[in-house]
């Protein structure tokens, strides 16, 4: 056991401290993903399913939509998502806000200086299919 704790302090003393031996890069595509992923687990925003057909065709494309403007280990956020009714539209973009920030600064190391939300259509909760009456 004294070996090999030997052997490591020896590989971390040729390496140098860890914070010194490279960078990391995040790419701008991993933090609209890590956003999307966030914001999609908020209590209150509607799945992407719900949004496709009518909201989709309105606005162009699903909803949550998001850009970012990255430089370093920094970010802007921009995000727009469907509120399912009758969730507050303020709490529900509060949560996203607080969702988002949290999920970069732990996955990729990059603290989010501003995440705005828009809230673009609200929804309804899916509904268990009726059978016909026969």
């Amino acid at each position: 056991m004294a070996e090999a704790t030997a052997a490591r302090d020896a590989r971390e003393q040729q390496l140098g401290a860890p914070a010194e031996r490279g960078a990391l890069h995040v790419a701008d595509r991993v933090v609209l993903a890590i956003a999307r992923a966030a914001a999609l687990r908020v209590p209150g925003v509607a799945p992407t399913s719900a949004t496709s057909g009518l909201i989709s065709s309105a606005v162009g494309r699903d909803l949550p939509r998001a850009s970012a403007q990255v430089a370093g280990s920094r970010a802007r956020v921009e995000l727009q998502v469907a509120s399912v009714w009758p969730h507050p539209a303020a709490q529900v973009a509060a949560g996203v806000r607080e969702a988002v920030t949290a999920q970069l600064q732990q996955l990729a190391a990059v603290r989010a200086d501003s995440v705005s939300v828009t809230v673009d259509a609200v929804v309804r909760p899916d509904r268990p299919e009726r059978g016909r009456v026969q």
